[in-house]
């Protein structure tokens, strides 16, 4: 039988590896917490932006934006603002889009318990056409004349066609397809055996988006 000299160590013993056990697995715990927080991070950061008009400076609501390579997406608001939280430090591309306007794209760094700025502006699509000249006159002399239609918008394309009513004259090509920034030369010609006096007319050219008239003036 033990004697209580032995009993008392051999508690002792006890109590002693029972706590190198608790200290072991305590540091293996906080260990595997370092290396979890180093392979895992759990700080992050985020984006906040807003979103305005290239050319009045003002906001723009409802503008679709796209997070890359993440895919989260957001829309702005009516002060034209947005954000994605919860991002780990890295680089990020963000892309607005809306009716109207031309899309942007933006590269944003990402650093851990930081705010970045997502700002951008976006540029209205101008569409519609314009003319090289305001007016055509042939005077008493001239039978032909030419002049250029010139698609407005940089990135639309668009189709076009002449109205005419004048039986005295005639404009050639009378329709076409214009691709962004474009432009197209008409010949318009007059058949003067058709007129007995000095005579004024007007050519319209019509697209989608607008229509616009061309004054013509022919004398004898």
């Amino acid at each position: 039988m033990y004697q209580p000299k032995q009993i008392k160590m051999r508690k002792q013993h006890l109590k002693s590896a029972v706590f190198a056990v608790l200290a072991f697995a305590l540091c293996v715990a906080t260990s595997c917490k370092k290396i979890n927080d180093i392979t895992n991070p759990t700080k992050y950061g985020k984006i906040q932006g807003f979103v305005t008009n290239l050319n009045t400076s003002e906001p723009i609501q409802g503008v679709n934006i796209s997070l890359s390579p993440t895919g989260a997406s957001a829309v702005t608001g009516s002060d034209g603002r947005y954000e994605f939280a919860n991002l780990e430090p890295g680089l990020y591309t963000v892309q607005g889009m809306k009716n109207g306007f031309e899309s942007n794209t933006k590269t944003i760094k990402i650093v851990e318990d930081q705010v970045s700025s997502g700002d951008m502006m976006l540029k209205p699509v101008v569409s519609g056409f314009r003319l090289n000249v305001d007016y055509l006159d042939f005077g008493s002399a001239f039978n032909t004349l030419t002049f250029k239609i010139i698609n407005a918008s940089e990135t639309l394309s668009m189709s076009w066609e002449i109205i005419e009513s004048l039986n005295w004259l005639t404009v050639t090509p009378n329709s076409g397809n214009l691709q962004g920034g474009q432009e197209v030369t008409l010949t318009v010609t007059v058949d003067r055996s058709l007129l007995s006096h000095t005579t004024t007319g007007n050519v319209t050219i019509h697209s989608a988006d607008m229509e616009m008239v061309l004054p013509v003036s022919v004398s004898l």
